[in-house]
């Protein structure tokens, strides 16, 4: 019983904390979703991209329906998505044209979606806590956290794969420079076993490398981006690289290899099959123990 009361309480914390993130993520859609379906649309251009430590912040230029000029700054990420010269769609607030967004899947929806993805699976294991504090079956329990994560992932790889094709089919092409390869530092907590057998926890820095490559279109506009980030980096500065980028929004940019083009789709179908492939073998010996 004290096991079973653990859990209940175990799955109240994790389903509040889950709950909390997506609440997070849908308030921030329904909040985007107010500006696409009430703001007023006007025509903006790029004027800048502001650096701020290793963040990048666009800044539009839109005009009024009365005549008057406005530019502003919006929200800042960790690789620049948009180049000087960039055509946007701008949603405003006509009472507060301070109060914007830009009109693009990424900064519509991305971050809504991965904030009620992550909320999801930390609904996910509430449930499972769940279910163990009421004595359901571990493996069945299991099999079907599994099969969330197979299916949620196979979702993300077709949608990855779909990207990478359209940008590979219809893409221009251009020969890129490799200014610098910058480093990401973050500090992770990781668990790790002493000679004498005890747990400890310890903080641990972890280095990331990505490419920062500028390239020219055919037009004369200079575009810069960041390549995909890992824990080495096989570029060096000064390196002439293929590019295939996006001929409406040349930002929108890979380098053309494997690691930047196909990567995320093949690691998304490679967690699917590992983790449908557990679910199969689970089930196919849970059913040779039935009793025939």
């Amino acid at each position: 019983m004290a096991a079973d009361a653990n859990w209940r309480w175990i799955a109240w914390l994790v389903l509040g904390i889950g709950g909390l993130i997506a609440a997070a993520g849908v308030a921030i859609g329904v909040g985007n979703l107010r500006h696409v379906l009430y703001g007023e649309r006007a025509d903006g251009i790029v004027t800048e991209i502001v650096r701020d430590g290793d963040m990048y912040a666009p800044v539009v230029r839109f005009r009024l329906p009365l005549g008057e000029s406005i530019e502003v700054r919006d929200l800042a990420s960790g690789a620049p998505d948009f180049a000087v010269g960039d055509a946007v769609t701008v949603l405003y607030r006509p009472e507060t044209p301070a109060d914007f967004r830009l009109q693009t899947f990424d900064r519509l929806w991305l971050v809504p979606l991965l904030l009620a993805g992550f909320g999801g699976f930390w609904l996910m294991f509430g449930a499972i806590a769940w279910a163990l504090s009421n004595g359901a079956d571990l493996a069945a329990v299991g099999e079907r956290a599994f099969t969330v994560i197979s299916v949620s992932a196979l979702l993300i790889g077709i949608f990855a794969l779909w990207s990478a094709v359209d940008l590979y089919a219809s893409g221009g092409r251009a020969r890129g420079k490799v200014l610098e390869i910058r480093e990401s530092r973050s500090i992770v907590t990781e668990e790790v076993t002493t000679p004498a057998g005890r747990e400890v926890r310890r903080d641990v820095e972890r280095i990331s490398y990505a490419p920062v490559v500028r390239f020219t279109t055919p037009e004369g506009r200079e575009v810069e981006f960041h390549g995909r980030g890992g824990s080495g980096s096989s570029f060096a500065a000064g390196d002439i690289v293929n590019v295939v980028y996006d001929r409406r929004q040349p930002g929108r940019a890979r380098i053309l290899s494997f690691i930047d083009l196909w990567l995320p789709a093949a690691v998304a179908f490679a967690v699917s099959l590992l983790f449908g492939g557990a679910v199969h073998l689970s089930r196919r010996s849970r059913n040779r123990r039935l009793p025939s």
